[in-house]
């Protein structure tokens, strides 16, 4: 009698280990699923100044329009305080906060309007030098926006997914001047027409 005593607390014990870790394992991949549903996108962007003094001052002013999908049917998002930069030939041009922590709803967008504006020191030297001296002939310029983000998934049931960090990244080549006689007609600046450039999404350790 006590073997088979013995025999059934292994068995409970089994079962409710087993309950436990298929429980995790579907967290985590829920949580991967909802974390594959981020999508971002520029789907606006206005470049009103942009030129390099003589004593290697840069002069920016930059807006863009991101937009943040939730395209998942169930979980909401959690984004914990948004940071941006902008990076062009081979310099950061420094941070701007966005937002404090928001929860984004199922099948929700959110739009974020990040504005870089101000005076830097801006070195360049040899091909980025000789790139950026192109973008001013031509009067376009190569330029990354890059968020930084914190996401936490929350599921249907009321269960949280781990918190995970993460970078997007998003491209933005030939970005003309307005008011340039180079300016497409793809491109007229905030309110007018722009083509929508998707961004990358990564973790911040794969990269």
């Amino acid at each position: 009698m006590g073997d088979s005593c013995s025999e059934k607390h292994v068995c409970l014990y089994l079962l409710i280990m087993t309950i436990l870790f298929g429980g995790i394992v579907f967290l985590k991949l829920f949580s991967i699923s909802a974390y594959e549903n981020m999508k971002f996108h520029v789907i606006d962007a206005s470049l009103k100044e942009f030129y390099l003094t003589n004593d290697d001052i840069l002069h920016y002013n930059f807006a863009v329009t991101i937009s943040v999908r939730n395209s998942n049917k169930v979980a909401r998002i959690s984004y914990g305080e948004i940071r941006s930069k902008i990076y062009c030939y081979g310099e950061d041009l420094g941070f701007v906060p966005l937002y404090m922590s928001f929860w984004q709803g199922p099948k929700n967008t959110t739009l974020l309007h990040p504005v870089f504006k101000g005076k830097t020191l801006f070195k360049l030297r040899g091909s980025r030098l000789e790139d950026f001296s192109y973008g001013q002939r031509d009067g376009s310029y190569i330029i990354y926006v890059y968020l930084y983000l914190t996401v936490q998934v929350k599921h249907a049931g009321g269960g949280k997914g781990l918190e995970e960090d993460y970078i997007i990244e998003c491209g933005l080549y030939e970005l003309h001047l307005l008011g340039s006689s180079s300016l497409p007609n793809n491109q007229t600046g905030i309110g007018g027409l722009f083509k929508t450039k998707r961004c990358g999404v990564y973790k911040e350790h794969s990269l």
